[in-house]
């Protein structure tokens, strides 16, 4: 019985000591939103490659922002709405991911980043102009639990030419590719 007496006491304790020290998360699959996050940006090329600007423009969050280089940041769905206006109406877009955008979740927040390059031939006719694009967005959950852009940086990718071609990007990207 005075075993019992004392072990009881050191065994609670130990108990208590295991248990006080671990930190309870909120059961998050990660995996789950990296796949999500990733089918994401899957939407964002093929609506821009097929001209579905309400479904591109869905993506974003209503309290987005947009920063791109030279010029002041542009906050607000709406506002991003009228940017893109004119970017979709006159041109016919061509938007690979060289390489796989790369995804981190932290909770209801997230960042992803990658490359792109796009090509944007005038709808009336005209020469093509690429455009090689290095991105970074920090991504919100919704309450529905669906993500959505909340901050979009890009910046011109410096060492690409304006005469690259997607597919041989692709090909020596993933030829270089240490993964």
């Amino acid at each position: 019985m005075k075993k019992l007496k004392f072990i009881f006491p050191i065994s609670l304790f130990l108990f208590g000591i295991l248990f006080s020290c671990t930190q309870y998360y909120k059961d998050v699959d990660d995996e789950a939103d990296i796949t999500a996050i990733k089918e994401h940006y899957d939407q964002y090329l093929l609506y821009i490659n097929t001209d579905k600007f309400d479904l591109f423009i869905s993506l974003w969050a209503d309290d987005a922002t947009r920063m791109e280089p030279g010029t002041p940041a542009i906050v607000g769905k709406e506002n991003i709405r009228a940017h893109f206006t004119d970017l979709f109406g006159l041109f016919n877009h061509k938007m690979v991911m060289i390489g796989e955008a790369e995804v981190q979740v932290s909770g209801d927040r997230a960042f992803a980043f990658g490359t792109v390059t796009l090509s944007s031939t005038p709808k009336e006719g005209g020469e093509t102009i690429q455009t090689d694009i290095k991105w970074l967005d920090g991504l919100k959950r919704q309450a529905d639990g669906s993500w959505k852009i909340y901050v979009d940086c890009i910046n011109f990718h410096p060492t690409w030419t304006n005469e690259a071609n997607p597919a041989e990007l692709l090909k020596t990207q993933k030829q270089s590719s240490p993964y």
